[in-house]
């Protein structure tokens, strides 16, 4: 993503932000999707608690998902053991740079400037699996 034409110069702390963004390469790839692959995948689905991988198929074929494959394939660049927890001061500076108008703990979406707002809902609907009235990130 490059910089923003004229008269859209507003969005250009976005595009800063998706460039340093851990999930850029998702952003950029032009995969092709087969929707069919899909339900086949999401219809066979099975995970067990504790286990920590999803268990399914696609065309008979046998898929396991876990952590590390996903790490590999969105290209973190990070290993399974690097920390996932941020001091909240480094998590208030990235919600500063944000337009972040509230305090954190939680983050509110409604809060955040209307151009992070958006990626801030699809995350959430993504990690919530809820399809919408989700405002709040509640880390803990």
């Amino acid at each position: 993503m490059t910089e923003p034409p004229k008269g859209h110069e507003t969005y250009k702390s976005l595009i800063i932000g998706l460039n340093t963004c851990r999930l850029v390469h998702a952003f950029r790839e032009n995969p092709i999707i087969r929707e069919e692959w899909i339900c086949d995948f999401w219809n066979n689905a099975n995970a067990k608690k504790g286990d920590n991988v999803i268990r399914s198929k696609i065309q008979d074929k046998e898929i396991l998902i876990t952590e590390q494959v996903i790490r590999e394939l969105l290209l973190f660049g990070d290993a399974a053991d690097d920390p996932v927890e941020h001091a909240k001061e480094k998590v208030m500076e990235v919600l500063g740079k944000m337009s972040y108008e509230g305090s954190y703990p939680p983050t509110t979406k409604k809060l955040l400037h209307p151009y992070w707002r958006f990626l801030a809902h699809v995350y959430l609907v993504c990690i919530s699996g809820n399809k919408s009235g989700i405002d709040t990130l509640t880390i803990g």
